[in-house]
């Protein structure tokens, strides 16, 4: 088996896989909302900065919680939606073209978008946590931390992989063209 069959059969694999991500990842979103008073308070804890509030949420604040999150939800999807075409054209053998190029600058918008959803995001939840806390007990957390500064660097990095990639598109189709 050569390499671009190779290349062929692993990019089909991972495009159903991220398609299988595409349903799921809004799937387990929605039900951690709908069930969020249900779930233990270490598994709630994982996913917030402040702890779990004192009383379980009512239904007007989950509402808020996830909407909240519609936003790094969508920017995570359309992340995935692009990941899923590049998987696409690799699994056609398109390796070099001026719509691969698109996808990567693509991918590194939905990171960065990702980052800054996700802080605000985190933002909105510490208030929603602790909004059951007694007055002097709230909490307002507006941070940044590795996973976000780790993410902000992948983007830069699949930014330039897409710069490289585009100008060896334009070398190979002067190359093309010279007789």
């Amino acid at each position: 088996m050569d390499n671009l069959s190779k290349i062929k059969t692993f990019s089909r694999m991972f495009r159903m896989l991220i398609s299988l991500f595409l349903f799921a990842v809004p799937v387990y979103y929605t039900l951690y909302w709908i069930f969020l008073n249900d779930l233990p308070s270490s598994f709630i804890s994982v996913n917030i900065e402040t702890g779990p509030a004192h009383a379980p949420l009512p239904p007007s604040l989950r509402l808020a919680g996830f909407a909240a999150g519609m936003f790094p939800l969508a920017a995570l999807l359309f992340g995935m939606v692009n990941i899923r075409k590049l998987f696409l054209f690799y699994s056609q053998g398109n390796i070099f073209s001026f719509d691969h190029v698109q996808i990567f600058k693509k991918i590194s918008r939905a990171l960065l978008l990702w980052v800054f959803f996700s802080i605000v995001y985190a933002s909105v939840n510490s208030v929603l946590f602790s909004l059951s806390n007694p007055p002097g007990e709230r909490v307002l957390s507006i941070g940044i931390g590795s996973p976000e500064i780790t993410v902000i660097v992948l983007a830069g990095i699949v930014s330039v992989i897409a710069w490289v990639m585009d100008e060896g598109r334009i070398l190979a189709e002067d190359q093309k063209l010279t007789v």
